[in-house]
């Protein structure tokens, strides 16, 4: 009994450090500076602030086609944008500052 108390209390512990902020991709470009990204109304809401992301890795040994190791990957920040709209509990619209070129399957995130 004591080992279960523990375990659940360890797990508790854990699950109360989970980051704080949501993260989404660019589901469907509507125009140069407009696309809907998946974070809903339960993630965001209407102004809060959004930064888009590359992933860029480097290091590759032996080639991609040589199935070779990745040394680093990072996020680079692409650009920001503003939540303009919900649509429903999974969507929501984005305008960005227009700094970036905007592609479907972007990675989002809600700003902290």
């Amino acid at each position: 009994m004591k080992t279960i108390l523990m375990a659940t209390t360890f797990t508790l512990i854990l699950a109360s450090c989970a980051h704080n902020f949501m993260r989404g991709t660019v589901a469907m470009k509507t125009d140069n500076k407009t696309a809907h990204v998946c974070l809903g109304e339960n993630d965001v809401k209407v102004g809060d602030k959004i930064d888009f992301y590359s992933n860029h890795c480097s290091g590759f040994t032996g080639g991609r086609e040589g199935g070779g190791d990745v040394r680093e990957c990072k996020m680079e920040i692409l650009g920001t944008g503003t939540i303009t709209k919900l649509i429903n509990s999974h969507y929501s619209e984005v305008t960005t500052d227009g700094s970036f070129k905007l592609s479907e399957g972007t990675l989002v995130q809600r700003q902290r």
